[in-house]
């Protein structure tokens, strides 16, 4: 099905930046339906909000995930709530009233149970690119990432507008 319809939008550059569009929710929503049924335990973005605090620079606050995550803080806390309730993460009071988050023995224990589900989940996601092809779209997804972050001002100076529009 969804072979069809990219052969239906690879007609010219608009079309193709539509189906891309879609895509990336698309995308998003497969890998997290497939995600949750390959790992019980925890949800994707559980998973996700563990991967981030194990790359994130300290301090390791909510804020800082989140930012990595592209998540408000409130979605973080939501997330580490639960993850601290499963004995996954310790939440600390720092400094300024933020809340850090530490990653306990079970995420290693964790990732040593699902080690060969989640590589096994990547080489069949990523078996149809080359090396070549692989770094390619690592180059690619780095300039959407740029993209993004355009989106984000300008919805952030809509949002300002709005607001002076109020007062």
């Amino acid at each position: 099905m969804w072979n069809k319809l990219f052969k239906e939008f690879d007609c010219d550059t608009p079309h193709r930046i539509q189906a891309l569009f879609s895509s990336i929710f698309i995308i998003q929503n497969r890998m997290q339906t497939a995600g949750e049924k390959i790992q019980t335990q925890i949800s994707i973005k559980q998973w996700l909000l563990l991967a981030m605090v194990g790359v994130c620079p300290e301090p390791r606050t909510l804020t800082n995930i989140g930012a990595l995550m592209g998540c408000s803080r409130q979605n973080v806390k939501k997330l580490a709530l639960a993850l601290e309730k499963q004995g996954y993460v310790n939440l600390v009071l720092g400094g300024n009233n933020s809340v850090q988050v530490e990653l306990t023995e079970k995420v290693t224990e964790y990732a040593k149970e699902m080690e060969e589900r989640h590589l096994k989940t990547l080489q069949l996601l990523f078996k149809d690119f080359s090396e070549e092809e692989i770094q390619q779209l690592f180059y690619l997804y780095s300039k959407l990432y740029s993209g993004i972050e355009r989106v984000e001002n300008y919805a952030k100076e809509l949002d300002e507008d709005e607001k002076r529009k109020e007062k």
